[in-house]
């Protein structure tokens, strides 16, 4: 802790050394382009982060993960591969299945988290919204959203010509970017625009057994195409395509008395590979008293994901999960285009079909016999047996949702919303297990088949209620209510788990598909107080808010009895998360700087899962502390060979945070210190830079299997340089 001090005195030191000689510049407002509001962020009844392509730069965010701790309460773990893709935010995340923090790109949501972790390359601005968004967003942003806005090529205010963008990055560990992108205006009215990139790396975690580290291989496109038509409207279509290829899983050993982490030491592949299309197409239309627009996606996603189950080199068991996801969603949006009327309104209709189809089986390789309970010696017909695993999901919903909000003697704002919810799952399922046991004499069959069907439905009422009062154009405060809701679902993880209890010899209990399969919605409430203040006009921004969530029917993810690191979705009883969040940002003439600080409480209330009582236990995986510091400064040069030097730096921490229910494994409070400097040439930058400075060790998930402890670790030191040409 006594590190983190020192960095919040230099802080303080340089922001006012600066703040009291420099010219003041305007800090430029974040503007808001979703067409769900009708106004700025900071006149709006909710905590936000906005982080702009600049600032997205200076701190080399690549990918969602980057923005862990920049945003106040927000963290995204690394589970090892970007199939695992979990976000939390204030206490509230999820493990597996559904996620609990909604993504949007360019107004079309990604409906499952396995599309999250990709690379970014020309996004304009990302905007992070705290606490359930439900009215607006439905399902499954019980936690938050995520709204990602990629350039434009019709903004005039960032490219009124054409433009190319080409940028090299190489590092240690054979780290390699390369970035390419062209926009242009055909005409006025007309633009198009197309990006690529390649990025590769060797790893930093080396696999003993083998000698093989953890390569990761992604590389991908954007096209798009805006066009102004006649009679005031504006269509906009984007084609993706993104592609990953992992070696993935590099989990070490973990000595939880010791706190000392070991080898990484399995026999089995670890790997993780994704092909990833989506399309989107979106129409808008200024009419004379509203606002129209309409947003269709399609996304289809095909990944292969190999796991080494017990991630030791023994031969026990291994999992290959082969999955195909199509999904498409319309969404039909009218809003009010006054913003000068006290009456604001917006209504919309959703509606969406995904469907799933998973080959997941699971082999138990010779080792794994002891482990179902049989003799180690005892011969076998067949010295392995592979569990097939074969589950159709498809899922549909629809949505109908309003929110109107009425100013009051120009002070006081009252916002009032609700949306109906209504969605129904499937799944068709068949897996099966068979096992000969030679005796000698005789041999004992044993098998056992698992198929049929299984469906849920669900309705939800999401309602939001808020006041707002202005003091001034400076200052406002803010009270809201509002429900967040994460869909049920199936844990088809578990089947094979299910069969191994079947067919174990000596078993006289079957366990139960339609009971254990299926688990419940979660939803919360959430109680928040907070302002947004402007104490500088144009210059100093801050913004705080606290918090008061009561948590329902929380889905946890549990280990399996069978002892194979199976996890299972359950429903907990009651939980709880409270805490406060504070974010202050400025700019004083060539120097900038913002502070961004999150605190969390998150327990469980009532959770017993018949066998251990975990009231008033921590929430996992929910840091308790989160803190960005950040700052840099533009000197400029005004010469022929130098236009400009710019001087970034940033301090990320987060801590304590527990990995169990049973808060006995944590990762205490740590911080990485990232560097940059920049030279800007006319139109090129050249910039040499570093994340985790001084090479902090910490641990970013932690599990077990077959009773054996094991971790992922943070990255180590990455520094490198770049080159950016813009013609």
């Amino acid at each position: 802790m006594k590190r983190i001090y020192t960095y919040l005195f230099l802080f303080f030191f340089c922001f006012s050394a600066f703040s009291q000689n420099a010219d003041v510049v305007a800090l430029p407002e974040i503007t808001v382009t979703n067409v769900r509001e009708n106004r700025l962020f900071k006149e709006q009844p909710l905590s936000f982060s906005s982080i702009s392509s600049e600032e997205m730069d200076n701190k080399r965010i690549e990918n969602l993960h980057d923005l862990s701790t920049i945003a106040p309460n927000f963290f995204m773990p690394d589970y090892g591969s970007k199939i695992t893709s979990s976000i939390y935010v204030r206490g509230i995340g999820s493990r597996m299945n559904e996620p609990s923090v909604g993504l949007y790109v360019d107004g079309i949501p990604y409906l499952d988290k396995s599309a999250f972790d990709f690379d970014f390359y020309d996004i304009q601005r990302i905007d992070l919204l705290r606490g359930p968004q439900g009215v607006l967003y439905g399902r499954n942003s019980i936690g938050g959203l995520i709204n990602i806005q990629t350039l434009s090529v019709l903004d005039v205010g960032v490219y009124p010509y054409a433009k190319t963008n080409i940028s090299a990055s190489l590092g240690n560990a054979n780290y390699q970017n390369y970035k390419v992108s062209h926009y242009r205006k055909i005409t006025e009215k007309l633009g198009i625009s197309l990006s690529g990139y390649y990025n590769a790396d060797d790893g930093f975690f080396v696999n003993q057994f083998n000698g093989k580290s953890n390569r990761s291989q992604s590389f991908g496109g954007r096209g798009k195409l805006e066009w102004k038509l006649p009679q005031g409207w504006k269509t906009e279509l984007t084609l993706l395509g993104d592609k990953t290829n992992q070696i993935a899983y590099p989990y070490a050993a973990y000595d939880t008395i010791t706190k000392k982490t070991g080898e990484i030491n399995y026999n089995e592949e670890n790997s993780y590979q994704r092909d990833m299309w989506s399309a989107g197409l979106t129409l808008k239309k200024n009419v004379r008293n509203f606002h129209f627009s309409s947003a269709t996606g399609f996304q289809y996603l095909n990944d292969q994901m190999k796991f080494d189950n017990d991630c030791t080199a023994d031969s026990i068991f291994t999992l290959t999960q082969k999955q195909k996801q199509r999904s498409i969603v319309q969404e039909f949006i009218f809003r009010s285009n006054d913003q000068e009327n006290a009456y604001q309104w917006v209504a919309g209709l959703f509606g969406f079909y995904k469907k799933i189809d998973v080959d997941a089986p699971m082999t138990f390789r010779r080792d794994a016999l002891h482990h179902l309970g049989l003799p180690a010696a005892l011969p076998f017909i067949s010295r392995e047996t592979t569990f097939p695993g074969i589950f159709k999901i498809p899922t549909y919903g629809l949505a109908g949702y309003h929110q109107s909000s009425y100013t009051f003697f120009e002070k006081l704002t009252l916002t009032a919303g609700l949306r109906l919810e209504y969605e129904k799952t499937k799944m068709d399922y068949f897996t099966s297990a068979n096992m000969i046991i030679d005796m000698g004499a005789m041999a004992i069959p044993t098998s056992d088949t698992l198929q049929g069907n299984l469906s849920q439905e669900f309705w939800q009422f999401l309602p939001k209620i808020a006041l707002k009062y202005d003091f001034n154009q400076q200052y406002n405060i803010y009270a809201s209510v509002s429900k967040g809701y994460k869909t049920g679902g199936f844990n088809f993880q578990f089947f094979s788990d299910i069969l191994q209890n079947n067919i174990k010899p000596g078993n006289s209990t079957n366990l139960d598909a339609k009971n254990m399969i299926p688990y419940k919605p979660e939803s919360t409430i959430n109680y928040e107080i907070g302002t947004h203040s402007e104490l500088i006009e144009n210059k100093l921004f801050a913004d705080i808010a606290v918090f008061y969530i009561d948590y329902r029917n929380q889905q946890i993810v549990t280990f399996a009895s069978t002892n194979t690191g199976s996890r299972r979705m359950e429903n907990a009883g009651k939980s709880e998360s409270a805490g406060a969040e504070a974010s202050l940002r400025g700019k004083f003439g060539n120097f900038s700087a913002n502070i961004n600080y999150g605190y969390t409480y998150a327990a469980f209330k009532k959770y017993n899962n018949g066998q251990n009582d975990y009231s008033g236990n921590r929430l996992p995986l929910v840091p308790e502390n989160t803190l960005s510091v950040a700052a840099d400064y533009t000197l400029n040069v005004g010469r022929k060979y130098l236009n400009n030097i710019v001087f970034a730096a940033q301090y990320n921490a987060l801590g304590k945070m527990f990995f169990t229910e049973e808060n006995n494994v944590s990762q205490d409070f740590y911080g990485t210190l990232n560097g940059k400097i920049s030279f800007g040439i006319k139109h090129f930058t050249l910039s040499g830079w570093i994340k985790n400075a001084l090479n902090e060790e910490y641990n970013t998930f932690y599990f077990t299997s077959l009773n054996r402890s094991f971790v992922q670790q943070g990255k180590p030191r990455q520094f490198g340089i770049s080159l950016q040409c813009n013609f």
